[in-house]
C-alpha cells in the first residue's frame, strides 16, 4: 500500500503537470519535495519491519531512503545524482545481504521429525512436468504475503513477487481432500511454512544466493536447492505439492 500511495501522488502530478495544471513554479515545488516523499515511504517500511521483522520491508527501507536521501543531497549540490541513476544503487543489495544475516536470523525453534532416504527425493524436472496444471495465479511487485488466520481455506496457487517476504502457517488451514500444488517465486525475501507432521508433502526448494533449511536439512551457499517427498505422498488423498524459487533470501520449512 505504501509503493502503491507513492506511484499514485506522482502519477497524478506529472499528469497534472504534462496538461499544464500545475505551473513550472509548482512543478519545482513538486521536484524538491519528493526526495521526502521517498523518505517518508522509507520510514515506513523500517518501521513495518521491525514490527513483522521483514527483511523484504528492510531492504524497501534501504532502497527508498538512500534514494531520497541522494535526490535531496543532489538539489543542494552536495553530490551529483538524478532521478535515472537509481541503478546506481546496486550496491544496496550487498549492504542488504549483510545486515540480514546479522538481525534477520530465525530465533524461533520448531520440533522437527522427519522420515526419509536419496530414494523419496524427486527430480526438479519431473516436478515441473507434473505440475503444469491451472493454478489461482497472483502477482505482487512490491510486499508481503501471510497466510495464517485460523482455518484459512487452502487452495492450489500460482504465487509471485518482486521483494517481500511469504508466510504460511498451514497447521491452521483448512487442507482440502486432494493434492494442493503451491508455486512461490521471489526475488528478494524470505519464504517461511510450518507443516503439520500428519500432513504428507513434496517440497523442492531452490535459491541463488541465500540459505535453505528443509526440515532437518540445511544449504546454504550460491544455488542451493533441497528436495524432499514423504514415503507415503504417492498413496494419500490429502497432500500437498510445494515448489519454492527465490532469487536473495532465505527458505525455512518446519514441522510442527
Amino acid at each position: 500500500m505504501i509503493f502503491s500511495a507513492i506511484l499514485l501522488v506522482i502519477g497524478i502530478a506529472l499528469l497534472l503537470i504534462n496538461i499544464g495544471v500545475i505551473s513550472l513554479e509548482m512543478k519545482d515545488v513538486f521536484v524538491m519535495f519528493l526526495p521526502v516523499v521517498f523518505g517518508f515511504a522509507g520510514l515506513l517500511y523500517l518501521i513495518q519491519s521491525i514490527r513483522r521483522r521483514s527483511s523484504g520491508s528492510f531492504f524497501l527501507f534501504l532502497l527508498f531512503t538512500f534514494y531520497g536521501t541522494l535526490l535531496e543531497l543532489s538539489h543542494y549540490g552536495v553530490v551529483r545524482f538524478t532521478y535515472g541513476d537509481w541503478w546506481r544503487l546496486w550496491p544496496i543489495i550487498i549492504i542488504y545481504l549483510a545486515i540480514k544475516k546479522i538481525f534477520f536470523k530465525e530465533k524461533v525453534k520448531f520440533s522437527i521429525e522427519a522420515d526419509f532416504d536419496d530414494k523419496d527425493f524427486v527430480d526438479i524436472k519431473e516436478f515441473k512436468s507434473k505440475a503444469k496444471r491451472k493454478y489461482k495465479k497472483s502477482f505482487t511487485l512490491i510486499g508481503d504475503m501471510e497466510f495464517k488466520k485460523q482455518n484459512w481455506p487452502l487452495k492450489s496457487m500460482d504465487l509471485h513477487n518482486l521483494i517481500g517476504d511469504y508466510y504460511f502457517d498451514f497447521n491452521k488451514a483448512f487442507i482440502p481432500e486432494e493434492e494442493t500444488r503451491i508455486t512461490i517465486r521471489c526475488r528478494i525475501g524470505d519464504v517461511k511454512m510450518l507443516i503439520p507432521e500428519d500432513i504428507p508433502v513434496r517440497v523442492i526448494t531452490k535459491i541463488k544466493m541465500g540459505d535453505i533449511r528443509l526440515f532437518d536439512m540445511t544449504s546454504s551457499g550460491t544455488k542451493p536447492q533441497l528436495v524432499f517427498e514423504s514415503p507415503n505422498y504417492d498413496d494419500s488423498i490429502k497432500k500437498i505439492d510445494i515448489l519454492v524459487e527465490v532469487g536473495i533470501g532465505d527458505i525455512r520449512i518446519d514441522r510442527v
